[in-house]
Order: C-alpha cells, then sequence, then structure tokens
C-alpha cells in the first residue's frame, strides 16, 4: 500500500495588492514567513488575509471565517475611501500617515490595530505623498508581518460617526476648477493661481468669456 497522504496543518495567508509596494511585501514575505505558516494565491485557499492598497471591494463571502488586515493608505477614521494623498492637501492638513486595521464589511471601518503619521512638507505632491506612505506601509508590514500570523496584537474600535468616506467620484469632481477660473476672472484684477515649488504665482485665466 502506498504512504497515506500526509494533510498540510500550516495556517494559509493571502496577501492581495495591487500596487508594487505590495509585491514588495509579498517577496520579503516569501523569505520571512515564521513555520506553521504558508503563502498561499487565492482568498478561497486562506485563513489569514491581509490587504495592502487593493483596489477591488473583497467581498463579505471572502472575508467570512477568516482574520482579515488592511494596510491603509491614509488615517481612520478621518480619511476613509481613495484618493487619500490628494484629499489632504485639498483640506490643507498638516499631516498623514497609514493605518494597520481589521477589515470588516464596512469601507475602512475595522478596528484600528495602529496609525502611523508624518508631516506633510509644503513641497509634498500627491505623488509624492503616495511615495512616502508606500515606504511607511512597506516598513509596518515588515513590523507587524509576524506579530499579525500570531495574532500578537491589540485593536481598538473606530469612532464611526467621525471622519469622511471619499469615492473615487468625488476626485474626479474636485478636479474641475472651472468655477474657481471663473469666480477671479476680471479684468484689471489678479486671476486664481497656484504657487510651484520656486514659490512662483501661476495663474489660471479664463478664456472663456468673449
Amino acid at each position: 500500500m502506498g504512504a497515506r497522504a500526509v494533510k498540510d496543518s500550516r495556517k494559509k495567508v493571502c496577501i492581495l495588492t495591487s500596487r508594487n509596494v505590495g509585491e514588495e511585501c509579498i517577496k520579503w514575505a516569501t523569505s520571512w514567513t515564521p513555520p506553521g505558516f504558508v503563502l498561499v494565491d487565492t482568498v478561497e485557499d486562506c485563513e489569514i488575509l491581509i490587504s495592502i492598497m487593493y483596489d477591488k471591494i473583497i467581498s463579505k463571502r471572502d472575508l467570512k471565517n477568516k482574520i482579515c488586515f488592511n494596510f491603509h493608505p491614509g488615517t481612520l477614521p478621518a480619511y476613509r475611501g481613495v484618493g487619500i494623498c490628494s484629499w489632504v492637501i485639498i483640506n490643507n492638513e498638516r499631516k498623514t500617515g497609514v493605518t494597520l486595521h481589521l477589515m470588516d464589511a464596512g469601507v475602512d471601518t475595522g478596528d484600528i490595530i495602529e496609525i502611523r503619521e508624518f508631516l506633510i512638507l509644503a513641497e509634498d505632491t500627491a505623488h509624492s505623498l503616495f511615495a512616502r506612505v508606500e515606504e511607511l506601509i512597506y516598513k509596518m508590514f515588515k513590523d507587524w508581518y509576524i506579530d499579525l500570523l500570531n495574532n500578537n496584537f491589540t485593536a481598538a474600535p473606530q469612532r464611526q460617526a467621525e471622519g469622511s468616506t471619499y469615492k473615487k467620484m468625488d476626485l474626479q469632481k474636485a478636479k474641475n476648477l472651472t468655477r474657481f477660473a471663473k469666480a477671479f476672472h476680471f479684468p484689471g484684477k489678479e486671476p486664481a493661481y497656484y504657487f510651484n515649488n520656486k514659490r512662483e504665482k501661476i495663474f489660471l485665466n479664463y478664456k472663456g468669456e468673449k
């Protein structure tokens, strides 16, 4: 008789991502996943799910019977949703950061494990903030990965009534500067403007009036 197959008793871990930083985290985890755990590629097969800037909504079915974590590129509960690196600049915030939290059926509403913040510099843009957020996510992932697998953390509920949830359509609307250009169009008066990194004024001249 052939040898009886031995069932793999290791806990299965799936890391979901849509960004390069997530791929770097997976690469790191491949070498540092401790005994008793194994990385798998599909959500259906896993018992522990880690989301790193994943751009798709994870269904309630896929969240069921798993412990699920998310590295969110913003501070919760103030900034749920997407486009946070843009919104913190629009809202003239002094700082932003990354939140590690448990996932539930809501949008970034799960219990918070840790928030790490950093100051927004005068020269920062959404692009530069995004790069700094990715660096921080990578560091936090390495700091927390083994503890998350071993359930070595505490989490505090969010204040659900506080904060805002930002959607893609909100950011699309915010891009339209027509009303500002029109509001400050008046011959002989200074039009709307922005400062570049050299502190030079760049004017938004409205061309629509005949």
